[in-house]
């Protein structure tokens, strides 16, 4: 076959996969759309914070290959415990919807970040492999369903962490229906030890928002992994199995890594095994308004917006400002769900002893817009202590980049700026 006519092949079997996507589910004006075989997008900044809880329809979409059309009626699930080193676990489950729907429910307002966001900033300093983000794949919404945890029990496995079983660490893989670009299927694995501890809210998600998921989102059940990274929140659940190792897919494997930065395309197979899986999210803070497009007017205030993230349950304690290159910081204010007191008698606090999954969204007033203010900075922390770093960090897959954000705004002595 000649390459033209190979070509040719190629892209009608492409078309053919992709010819029954939810289109109608898409609110094209909401996003940027970086692919859209697989349909990749992001969301615009200034839609991104208007807020606290993202709407369905400002949600960003991360896919690697068509959108799976399942009928949840007919849906079904096995539950594998497959443990070489406990024989006697071993025992496979079928689920179905009415199954999960029977267990207990729980809701967990969660973000949801790609390990990719802001990859376009690693891109600058040398090529990267991956879908070129910018800022906008976190999102923050309510999730509902039953706890993994409850699952599992169900099928089998002690529900008391002092049993024998937990002695070996072992694993916990989910796969989900249709195609994957790089391997038959997409999978992924995170520790059994952190799905059973019940205060992490490891969830089988059937809704976001109050809703059924909608099919980009993984009808009719996904994974909801809150604080960690967004590779780990598997859709489309064709099976979850308990085993003695890590998942062996390529997304597990060979990707959502950050390797060492001699580490590139030509000798990245011998680096993949040598490092782990990346789990938790790490600090994150990102300026949303002003836009580099955005025009900030001299003398005249300004409020700045944005979001910030951290990993592993632990709180964003504080963001920070600066309008003169990080010679000197302001703190922001924050808004987040978890506190205790009165906000009318000033004496809110923030509950440091529950895990915190949400993100924090932050502003921050300027009262008169220096001339000089070429740029805006801002840094978050987080309650272990870790900040933004000053510099980015390049790693050959382009991820977790949490550099100090930056914005250049225009600044101009006209009237055409936002309060």
């Amino acid at each position: 076959m000649s390459p033209t006519a190979q070509a040719s092949k190629n892209s009608s079997s492409t078309a053919d996969a992709y010819a029954d996507e939810p289109w109608s589910d898409r609110t094209l004006s909401n996003y940027i759309v970086r692919a859209e075989h697989p349909f990749n997008a992001e969301v615009r900044l200034d839609k991104l914070v208007e807020d606290f809880v993202t709407p369905t329809d400002k949600h960003f979409r991360r896919n690697h290959g068509p959108i799976p059309n399942i009928d949840g009626s007919e849906w079904t699930m096995s539950v594998e415990i497959g443990c070489k080193a406990a024989p006697a676990k071993s025992s496979t489950k079928t689920i179905r919807l009415e199954d999960l729907v029977s267990l207990r429910q729980f809701e967990v307002v969660a973000v949801l970040e790609c390990a990719g966001n802001r990859r376009d900033g690693l891109k600058a300093i040398k090529p990267v492999n991956g879908v070129i983000w910018g800022p906008g794949t976190a999102s923050n919404s309510r999730w509902g369903g039953c706890r993994l945890r409850d699952v599992l029990v169900s099928a089998g496995v002690p529900a008391n962490l002092c049993d024998p079983f937990y002695e070996t660490p072992r694993h916990v893989e989910f796969a989900a229906y249709g195609e994957a670009s790089d391997d038959v299927h997409y999978a992924s694995s995170i520790s059994l030890e952190w799905v059973m501890n019940p205060l992490n809210m490891v969830l089988v998600a059937m809704e976001m928002n109050g809703k059924p998921l909608c099919r980009d989102h993984g009808y009719p059940a996904r994974i909801v992994a809150p604080g960690l990274i967004g590779a780990r929140w598997v859709k489309w659940l064709k099976y979850i199995r308990v085993q003695d190792e890590e998942s062996d897919n390529f997304y597990q494997k060979r990707d959502y890594k950050i390797l060492p930065p001699m580490a590139n395309s030509g000798n990245c197979e011998e680096f993949w095994p040598q490092f782990p899986a990346l789990m938790e999210l790490n600090i994150q803070g990102v300026i949303c308004r002003p836009t580099a497009e955005e025009r900030l007017c001299v003398d005249k205030p300004y409020l700045v917006r944005g979001y910030a993230l951290s990993g592993g349950g632990r709180a964003v304690d504080r963001v920070e400002i600066s309008l003169d290159d990080g010679k000197t910081w302001d703190l922001a204010s924050l808004y987040t769900m978890h506190a205790k007191g009165k906000e009318s008698d000033n004496q809110c606090q923030r509950d440091w002893a529950a895990k915190q999954w949400s993100w924090v969204l932050w502003s921050y007033r300027i009262d008169s817009v220096p001339a000089n203010c070429s740029s805006i900075a801002c840094r978050a922390w987080d309650s272990g202590g870790n900040k933004q770093p000053s510099a980015a960090v390049w790693n050959y897959r382009g991820v977790m980049n949490n550099a100090v954000f930056r914005v250049q705004p225009q600044i101009t002595s006209s009237t055409n700026s936002r309060l």
